[in-house]
């Protein structure tokens, strides 16, 4: 094991989705990217929806897209527990363009409560940001800039995700 490299380990709510030994791994943090290599100071930080590009070697990028969630940095392992996440290659841009339109449509409503326009304002961040995070590996991927995008999960479609129904677990 060389200590140029860390172990990754991400989560989500189906499980794990991706774990094994990386050089550097970016993450998309609340108040900006965070880039981190081996040996990084411990630290908690809450993530917000975009990209998380992993690279296994130094020549290699693998992009997966995460929903929000918490990283957990030490200097030798980091920990991703998202609340949801997909492959790049999985995102519709056209069906995340067609969201965004209809959440921008809902938020100019005058009739939506302060709770309702945030809601929206979140829904429309995370649209954005699969956009955006399409976009950049369509670029990377024409320029040959990616290495292998390979993954072997097998687990439900995103839709799928439990409901938690809060009432019943107030009683």
């Amino acid at each position: 094991m060389s200590s140029r490299n860390f172990q990754l380990n991400v989560v989500d709510v189906h499980g794990p989705v991706y774990s094994g030994r990386v050089v550097f791994v970016v993450i998309p943090g609340v108040l900006g990217e965070l880039g981190i290599l081996a040996g990084h100071a411990p630290l908690l930080s809450e993530m917000q929806a975009g990209e998380l590009r992993i690279h296994p070697s130094e020549h290699q990028t693998e992009i997966l897209f995460v929903e929000g969630g918490m990283a957990e940095v030490q200097p030798d392992t980091v920990t991703i527990l998202a609340d949801s996440s997909m492959r790049v290659t999985d995102i519709d841009p056209r069906l995340a363009a067609e969201k965004v339109a209809m959440v921008e449509t809902h938020m100019r409503q005058e009739h939506s409560s302060q709770m309702d326009f945030r809601k929206a304002e979140l829904e429309l961040q995370k649209e954005v940001a699969k956009l955006r995070a399409y976009e950049h590996y369509q670029r990377s991927a024409q320029r040959g800039g990616m290495g292998r995008i390979s993954y072997d999960w097998q687990r439900p479609p995103l839709e799928a995700a439990p409901h938690i129904h809060v009432e019943a677990l107030e009683d």
